[in-house]
Order: C-alpha cells, then structure tokens, then sequence
C-alpha cells in the first residue's frame, strides 16, 4: 500500500477501537465511505501463541481493503514474532499501538506506557520492519504526562515508521478533556512522513478543520463513528468541495442497524448477537425522536424478529404523534 497515494485519494481512516470495529463494522463503515480501516488492537503475545481469540479478531475480507492490523506488546521479540505470524493474512498495513492508556494494557508495559521508554519503543519498531516487508505504522499520543510528541515522533521516523497516527491527548487525560490539535501541528511540522490526526472528529466540519489548522494527511475517527459512518462520506464530501450528504433519515438508520444486527446472528448466533447490538443500537439511535420511550423494549430484544417488532412499533409511534400534530421529541 502506497500510504502517500492512500491518504491523497481518501484522507479518513477507522480507528482501531477495542470492541467495535470488528470485520462487521469496518464493512459497514468502508461502504459508508471511510477510506482506510483498522482491526481492533490485538495482542503481539496472543498472536504469537495462536491464540484462537486473538487470532480471530485479525480476519477480514477483501472488501476491506486497505485494512492495517494493529498490534500491541511491550517485547520487540515478540512483536517481530508476531508480526510474522500476520503476515500470513495479508494485510495492507502493521500499525502498531503506542497509545492505549486501558490499565491492563499499561500494566504489561505495552500501549501508552511505551511513551515513558522511547528507545524500548524504537527496538520495537525496528524489530518488526526487519521481518516483514508490510508498511508498517505507529499510534502515539502526545505523552505520557506531559507533550513529548515531537520528540517521540521524530524518533519513530528515524526507527522506519511509513506513517504516524497522533492522538492529540496524553495518557493521564484518558479520554477526558480537549484534544490538543497544536501538538498534532507541531508534529507535522517536524516529520516528513505522513501524519494522520486524531481527537474530537465528531462532524466533518471537524475534519476541515482539524487538516486545515495541523496540516495533517489525514484523520483518524473512533467515537464519532459510533452509530454514524455516515461520517466518513461527509468528511470526504467537504474535502473535495463537494456539497455534504445530508444526515441518513431515521429510516436509513434503522436499516442499517438491522443489517448490522442480521450479520451478527449469522456470525455469532441470534442471543449473543443481540447483546452485542445493544451498544451498537443505543448509538445509533441515542438522541432520536421518542428513542427514550423505546429504549428498553429495543435494547432488551433477544431475536431479530423482536428487534424489527420493536422498530417497527418504533416507527409508528413516531408517525403517530406526526399525524396526531404534537412535535416528536426526545
């Protein structure tokens, strides 16, 4: 994968997020316009024991593509090892993560606390360019602490890196706060690889602004896609002058959701399936008419058919207060 091209022809990625961008969510996301996906974080140590959980977090299909798997660990050993074992599934992409500030991450030394030991990090990446030819990425965040973000950028660019992925927070603000957009900036400004920006991408105005202010290649999105990859079109749209789709119709969503739901029961079976559906659906229908009203009913259908039963009861109430002349309301 030329990743300069890459990003010329769609600058929006999917973030790697832990419990949501499975193969099923990234298809959905990928038809909705997203350019660039990620599979959720996995394990270099899983992965090198072959270890079936782990492993079946990294299948993806065709229509994926360009898809990076991420990976995360804090031996190079083990990193190079499992970058290996990877190889097999042909990948366009290794990224690996920096930046995770989850505690059972942290405490194995991987993720975000690799920010506190940059040459570890670095024997790292140079471990794993050594054994595969697959472009090979990074995620940071800004620090630890404190910004550390350029000098952490600048020596993974010297370790090999092809292109770096910065979230604009530190560990210690987890996810709480503002994105600090200036460090992504300061970072582009120091590398000469591609940078893609990620914190706060709610909207595509958000992305304009994000590219236009850092001078970023690209954007990262995570939460803003949850229940919306409707996302990714608009943000494609705006960047090339085009007039933005409007928000999916509550129609839309449903359908979406309910082929989101179809393809979990026939993965996983209809009760596990509608368990997973459950933050999937609070998501996208969280702040629609009368959602508030349905919101039990729809969350706690343990079949499909109870789910499109419930949508659909859904639907009528909202067309019955249209008809009756209140305003439908949250």
């Amino acid at each position: 994968m030329n990743i300069h091209q890459q990003l010329e022809k769609n600058p929006t990625l999917l973030a790697p997020l832990a419990g949501w961008s499975d193969s099923i969510f990234r298809r959905i996301c990928k038809r909705a316009g997203a350019g660039w996906v990620f599979t959720e974080m996995v394990s270099s140590d899983g992965v090198f024991r072959q270890q079936k959980k782990t492993l079946d977090y990294v299948g993806f299909s065709n229509a994926e593509r360009p898809i990076s798997i991420q990976i995360y660990g804090a031996h190079p050993e083990v990193m190079a090892r499992a970058a290996e074992r990877l190889a097999v599934f042909q990948p366009d992409g290794l990224d690996l993560n920096f930046g995770c500030p989850v505690k059972k991450v942290v405490r194995t030394g991987g993720g975000a606390a690799l920010l506190r030991d940059p040459e570890r990090m670095c024997q790292i990446v140079r471990a794993v360019i050594g054994v595969t030819d697959i472009p090979v990425t990074a995620k940071i965040r800004s620090g630890w602490a404190e910004d550390r973000a350029v000098e952490l950028a600048l020596a993974l660019e010297e370790s090999g890196i092809q292109a770096l992925i910065v979230h604009g927070r530190t560990r210690q603000m987890q996810f709480r706060g503002t994105a600090d957009w200036e460090s992504i900036a300061r970072v582009k400004s120091a590398l000469t690889i591609p940078v893609i920006g990620n914190g706060d991408i709610r909207c595509a105005e958000d992305a304009e602004r994000m590219m236009r202010e850092t001078g970023c290649d690209g954007v990262m999105i995570g939460r803003g896609a949850q229940g919306n990859p409707w996302i990714f079109s608009q943000i494609r749209a705006r960047m090339a002058g085009l007039p933005v789709p409007p928000p999916p119709s509550l129609t839309e969503i449903e359908e979406t959701l309910l082929e989101h739901a179809q393809l979990l029961v026939m993965r996983d079976g209809e009760l596990r399936a509608m368990y997973q559906m459950r933050k999937h659906l609070v998501c996208y229908l969280r702040g629609k008419p009368l959602f508030n009203h349905f919101r039990q009913a729809l969350v706690t259908s343990t079949s499909l058919q109870e789910l499109r039963t419930n949508l659909s009861a859904y639907a009528k109430a909202r067309e019955q207060a249209v008809q009756n002349g209140g305003t439908v309301s949250e």
